[in-house]
């Protein structure tokens, strides 16, 4: 039998020679690698779990904002834990012997009788058996061609029963996908505390607020994410840091100041700045890089104003329309006022009157009660609503009152939006509107107060005027009042010493000449347009409900004072057996208090955009009231007044003709059975022929007023003709001696006559009417309802250009808002919807 000759072995039992064939040796060296797994991975467990469960909480950041000693501590600690067990079970893991990965591959592939041991082994010298030693070497060699290895099988399942090792893969996983780009800063601070950068990390939280005015949501900025962000002009950014080192915050090239405080008992820093230009946000922490976030600014445009249209009223009263457009909103528009360059002489006199010459540098014009500093003044416009982005509006400015009025102006509107930025229209040149006043005291009055506005140096010649004025006043001046104003604005100019003791003297002589004019009618007036501009303001700044509820009071009061102050002169000069058309093109008194109301009921349920749309009509209505003042009768419809004053004679002197005529046919009947009747006859002959003449005399008279008529152009209504033929009627019968077949046709002519009048006051009424002049409480010549909604053709209300909520809206609207405050009103709800709640009512 051969022996194994084991001479050459080394210490380990390994021989020093091997003669299994190169692809036999390597799967040798497998099976010992593989054995050597199965003894080691059980002992090397409990140190990667350790050292598992900390990489995952270093990947999650657990350590960022830690100080150094504390991180040295959990990670000499974590190593401590895992080397222990480590150190004893690495001795009973020690690689296999060669003896021993030969035969893990016996068994692994079933070999009987250790032929791979046996395969090494050499025939005994002499023994003669050499080549049946080699053939069996040859047919070891056949069968270990098809030899195989086999996975380790440590059996950790013995070791782990409760399959820790899987969950661990899991939160490495996980771990690992939360990191992202950070992992790698995030190991290394959890292995090397403090030699990866000057400090530790800590949590940012940064986000960039837009500007209140722009109405956009602030935005989060994640580190995760690295992409532009868009973010209007002016935004602010701001960045909390909260624990760790001391961060560096840069804005572009700028290193951003950090405030220090101490949050949560951890070192905080904070910082903020604003974003003017396009350019990228990063901060870096304990030398890593906590965010770079590139940002994209969008710029602020500039608002734009358009100039649509300047005029002047009816009532003299400035009427502008203008268009603002701005990307985020207007939020101030003004009206810049300066005189003409006409006005301004090359040797910089400002003012040229008569003989006068003021420089500048003693030129104080007084304008409304202040003193400006400059020959301009600038006068605040509403605007469409809040902040409005694209809007055209119609606005009024009674400037009848300036200094300028009636003088070359150069106008132009600025508009400002939240940005602080500025545009200016186009610039006009117009007359201001003035007011012509025709009582002579109050056109004398304005006048001087002009002259004192240009120049205060004429303070001494305006106050010998207002002493001549007040010269036996008593014996012309009726009104006392009129007269003590005369006397105080003179004595304030004799003891003027500055500029600014001539303000009230200015606004004086206004009232005055005001009060000489139309009484109290134009301070019920001014009253009027005061509170309309301040409820307008109102609602344009958002102003409190209550506060909306005084102003809506106090116009109400205002429009009811005016109303009745144009309802009292109207009944005093206009003759009450003429009236208007009854076409619905006269606005009742009613419908404007109507207007008022729904005005109160859109404010109050929030609807302020429509409120001020209507106010603006309501505005436009008031505008175009038309007064006595104001209506300069054109030749035409002068003389279809001057006939139907003609007619009113006519008519008049026909009554008395028909009285006569009647009690004369009454006596004739009651003397037709007596003694007397013959001398009834006999008398009766000579009243009648003066009956008869006097009727002839009415009927020259209003053939002679028809003549006129048509020589005139002027329509001849069908029932003059009638008339006059029953004045001849009339005329016949009296010739006949049967006056009381005569009255009867009188009583015809009275009639026709009547009507012929009132054709003739509706065909001036409509004459006034279509040059944008009517009698009355009168809107113009646009037909609206009480709404200021046009009507169509036949009367019917067109809401189309102004969308106002119905009545069930209204209704609806009121429902909702007493529902929000019965429930803002129950204290049992969650705080969060109560502040919600709050948050709605606080318009309301």
């Amino acid at each position: 039998m051969a022996q194994t000759d084991t001479s050459n072995d080394t210490p380990d039992g390994t021989p020093a020679t091997s003669t299994l064939p190169s692809a036999v040796a390597t799967r040798v060296e497998i099976a010992r690698t593989s054995l050597w797994w199965e003894r080691a991975w059980p002992a090397l467990w409990p140190a990667v779990g350790v050292l598992g469960a900390y990489t995952t909480l270093a990947l999650v950041g657990t350590f960022e904002s830690w100080s150094l000693l504390p991180a040295w501590a959990a990670l000499l600690s974590t190593l401590g834990t895992a080397g222990y067990p480590l150190s004893r079970n690495l001795v009973w893991a020690a690689f296999p012997t060669r003896a021993e990965g030969l035969r893990r591959l016996e068994e692994t592939n079933d070999l009987p009788h250790r032929p791979l041991s046996t395969y090494e082994d050499e025939a005994a010298p002499g023994s003669g058996s050499d080549q049946l030693w080699a053939a069996h070497r040859q047919w070891l060699k056949a069968r270990l061609a098809a030899l195989r290895s086999r996975w380790p099988s440590p059996g950790l399942a013995k070791h782990d029963p409760f399959a820790l090792r899987g969950a661990l893969v899991v939160c490495l996983v996980a771990a690992f996908a939360i990191a992202g780009p950070l992992a790698g800063p995030r190991l290394a601070q959890g292995f090397f505390p403090g030699f990866t950068g000057t400090g530790s990390i800590g949590q940012v939280d940064a986000w960039i607020t837009p500007p209140d005015y722009t109405g956009r949501a602030p935005i989060f900025l994640s580190q995760t994410s690295s992409a532009s962000l868009e973010v209007p002009e002016g935004s602010e950014i701001t960045a909390n840091i909260f624990g760790g080192s001391r961060p560096q915050v840069m804005l572009g090239a700028q290193t951003l100041a950090l405030s220090e405080s101490d949050q949560r008992g951890e070192q905080a820093y904070e910082t903020s700045a604003t974003v003017e230009a396009n350019t990228t946000f990063a901060i870096t922490q304990g030398g890593r890089d906590q965010g770079t976030w590139p940002i994209t600014v969008t710029l602020d445009e500039a608002p734009f104003v358009r100039l649509v249209e300047a005029s002047a009223t009816t009532r003299r009263t400035l009427k502008l329309i203008y268009e603002v457009i701005d990307d985020y909103g207007v939020i101030d528009l003004k009206m810049d006022l300066s005189l003409d360059p006409i006005f301004v002489l090359e040797d910089k006199r400002v003012f040229q009157l008569g003989d006068e010459q003021v420089t500048r540098d003693g030129f104080s014009p007084l304008i409304d009660g202040f003193v400006a500093e400059k020959v301009a003044t600038q006068i605040d416009l509403p605007l469409p609503g809040i902040r409005p982005k694209d809007a055209t509006n119609t606005a009024y400015k009674d400037l009848q009152s300036h200094p300028w009025a009636g003088l070359p102006v150069l106008l132009t509107l600025q508009v400002r939006d939240d940005a602080e930025q500025t545009t200016a229209s186009r610039t006009i040149s117009m007359a201001l509107p003035a007011r012509q006043f025709t009582k002579p005291l109050a056109a004398a009055l304005v006048e001087q107060r002009q002259r004192l506005a240009m120049s205060p140096r004429n303070r001494g010649s305006v106050a010998g005027f207002l002493n001549a004025f007040a010269i036996e006043g008593e014996t012309y001046i009726d009104d006392s009042s009129v007269y003590l104003g005369l006397r105080a604005a003179y004595w304030r100019l004799v003891k003027a010493r500055r500029p600014g003791d001539l303000a009230g003297v200015s606004k004086l002589l206004w009232d005055l000449a005001l009060h000489i004019e139309d009484g109290d009618l134009s301070m019920a007036e001014r009253d009027l347009r005061a509170a309309r501009e301040a409820l307008a303001q109102a609602l344009a700044e958002g102003a409190s409900s209550n506060e909306i509820e005084e102003l809506m009071q106090e116009l109400k009061s205002a429009l009811s004072r005016y109303l009745d102050e144009l309802a009292g002169k109207a009944t005093a000069e206009i003759d009450p057996q003429l009236q208007p058309p009854g076409d619905g093109q006269m606005m009742e008194r009613s419908d404007l208090e109507e207007m008022l109301d729904a005005i109160g009921d859109l404010a109050k349920t929030g609807a302020r955009d429509q409120a001020q749309d209507l106010l603006s009509k309501l505005d436009e209505i008031l505008e175009n009231l038309n007064t006595d003042e104001q209506q300069q009768p054109t030749p035409g419809e002068s003389e279809l007044a001057d006939a139907i004053g003609e007619m009113g004679d006519i008519i008049s002197e026909q009554r008395s003709l028909m009285d006569e005529t009647f009690q004369h046919g009454q006596g004739a009947a009651a003397g037709s059975d007596g003694t007397e009747s013959g001398n009834q006859g006999q008398d009766g002959g000579p009243l009648l022929e003066g009956l008869q003449g006097q009727q002839d005399g009415l009927r020259q008279r209003l053939e002679e007023l028809m003549g006129q008529l048509g020589e005139n152009g002027q329509p001849v209504p069908g029932e003059l003709e009638q008339a006059a033929r029953s004045m001849q009627r009339a005329e016949d019968r009296l010739s006949q001696g049967r006056p009381d077949s005569a009255a009867g046709a009188q009583g015809q002519a009275i009639d026709q006559l009547r009507s012929s009048a009132q054709a003739l006051a509706d065909a001036m009424f409509d004459s006034m009417g279509s040059g944008g002049e009517q009698t009355g409480v009168n809107a113009g010549g646009d037909q609206t309802d009480p709404l200021g909604r046009p009507l169509t053709s036949n009367g019917t209300s067109n809401s189309d250009s102004v969308k106002l909520p119905d009545e069930l809206d209204l209704q609806r609207a009121r429902q909702i808002l007493e529902e929000l405050r019965k429930r803002a009103a129950e204290l049992g709800r969650p705080e969060q919807e109560l502040e919600y709640l709050e948050r709605l009512l606080r318009r309301f």
